[in-house]
């Protein structure tokens, strides 16, 4: 079988950077070890950054009923409530959405396999790969379905989660080690009369217990000391024990449809490409849950690779700049986001003596202080949504001055009745003219705002007219007042 890009795992990240392939025509194959779907959910948060993808995959409004809108989050230190604040709600404009969707995993696969069926696509389970070889322009990859075959492709992605092949084939050391602490999770029926959507998270000098709200029922995070591998499964009664120590409200507990116990790690792969192979998602940075944006943050990776294999397989000499760019931009993206989620989980479920007097001692002034500040909350919000991630200093930005940035999120508003961040092209650059002179040319996808409203000004720092050059995937690569200075962009460099 002959393709351009082998695609190892078929989840979340596989599936995004399937679709983000095929409305770009690119051709791939996309196989998981997995013979059917699991009926239990993992990730169960879909972040507002995740929502202005799938907008441009055309499936955010279909998907938005099937959840649950994030409300409030309520923390509690001790039995007390000491926060409550919308903190899932956008505190800035120029995003389509205001709240975070708590979705089971398996609805979220299932929109982007209806996606990709829609262009034509689809993943191949029951399939594994086996080993792979890089060649002189390709990678040849033996793999097994029915039968063994082989697959030569241009490219390889291991989407294929935490013990990935791919990153084992390519011996990329995946840094880091697994916390200390041993957590137990169910999805069941709480009868109470709490508002459904509201997110709580319950602790005191022992330990957390987290409640996110679905559409059909609850699901439930708790730490119960250190991890030891010959440890019970955890029970009804066992959540229901630590319900009651942590919870200030009465409720009945019922009907769990998945009760597990699972051990967190925190790692991070030391390179996210290497030659012709890259890696997205749990195969190249793993952490912990908190603040829900593990599966977001690797759909984000498919987002920001998907157009650059397109425009490397339609531009071969431009490959090396392009592919190389997908490790600068998002390896530092997977470093932060594990120094954040690790700080915030072990002053969560941390078991030291450090740790425990912090939530026992500083949590309960320090949590409604830090609430009250603008400042922190709106970094919080920047950090929780994933809208604030930015690539400045990116090899692919420039030139350009003003808010936004090159490098920055592009904010998304209506031309026309349609969404800015939805008439963006697939893999050619897009020219978002603010001028009474149309921008064609070959060299990218021409939009035209003559007279843009106030609010429009605001958003893109418009005191006159200016280009902006906008990736793919919905990033600002440059921006200038003349169409001759941004057509020296460093990213147009690139494009033939």
């Amino acid at each position: 079988m002959q393709t351009d890009v082998l695609i190892v795992g078929a989840g979340p990240s596989g599936l995004t950077l399937a679709c983000s392939l095929a409305r770009a025509g690119v051709a791939f194959h996309m196989i998981d070890r997995i013979t059917e779907r699991s009926p239990y959910s993992r990730a169960l948060v879909v972040q507002l950054r995740s929502l202005e993808i799938f907008n441009q995959l055309g499936i955010a409004e279909g998907l938005i009923p099937l959840g649950n809108e994030a409300g409030n989050a309520k923390l509690f230190v001790k039995r007390k409530l000491k926060v409550e604040l919308p903190i899932f709600d956008v505190a800035y404009k120029g995003c389509r959405y205001d709240k975070a969707l708590f979705i089971e995993q398996g609805r979220t696969e299932h929109a982007l396999e209806s996606c990709l069926s829609g262009f034509g696509g689809n993943a191949h389970l029951g399939h594994e790969l086996l080993s792979f070889e890089e060649t002189a322009d390709g990678v040849s990859a033996r793999c097994r379905g029915e039968s063994d075959y082989n697959v030569e492709a241009k490219y390889i992605v291991g989407c294929d989660g935490a013990h990935s092949v791919v990153r084992h084939g390519k011996d990329i050391a995946f840094e880091g080690a697994a916390y200390a602490q041993d957590f137990i999770l169910a999805d069941l029926d709480i009868k109470w009369d709490q508002p459904s959507s509201a997110f709580m998270a319950f602790q005191d000098r022992e330990g957390f217990m987290a409640i996110f709200p679905m559409k059909d029922r609850s699901r439930l995070i708790a730490a119960r000391g250190r991890y030891h591998e010959d440890a019970p499964e955890p029970t009804l009664e066992d959540f229901r024990e630590i319900f009651t120590r942590l919870v200030p409200y009465k409720a009945e507990l019922s009907n769990p449809v998945w009760l597990t116990r699972f051990h967190l790690h925190h790692r991070i792969a030391k390179r996210f490409r290497s030659g012709r192979a890259m890696l997205a998602g749990d195969a190249a940075h793993i952490h912990s849950p908190v603040g829900g944006q593990g599966m977001n943050t690797g759909i984000q990776d498919a987002w920001n690779l998907g157009w650059k294999l397109a425009w490397a397989l339609k531009s071969p000499a431009s490959a090396e700049a392009l592919l190389e760019s997908y490790h600068e931009e998002r390896h530092p993206v997977g470093e932060s986001l594990l120094r954040t989620t690790d700080a915030a989980f072990n002053f969560v479920a941390g078991q030291g003596w450090f740790a425990k007097t912090a939530r026992s001692w500083f949590a309960p002034w320090a949590l409604p202080l830090g609430a009250s500040l603008p400042p922190i909350r709106n970094r919080a919000r920047y950090l929780v949504t994933e809208l604030g991630i930015s690539y400045h200093g990116s090899s692919l930005c420039g030139p350009g001055r003003g808010t936004p940035t090159p490098g920055d999120r592009m904010p998304d508003f209506e031309i026309d009745g349609r969404s800015l961040h939805a008439l963006l092209d697939s893999v050619q650059p897009t020219v978002l003219s603010v001028s009474d002179d149309p921008a064609e040319s070959p060299r990218w996808k021409a939009i035209q705002l003559a007279k843009p409203t106030d609010e429009q000004r605001e958003l893109l720092g418009l005191d006159d007219h200016c280009h902006f050059l906008i990736r793919p995937d919905a990033y600002l690569a440059a921006r200038a007042e003349s169409l001759d200075a941004l057509a020296d962009a460093t990213l147009l460099k690139h494009w033939a």
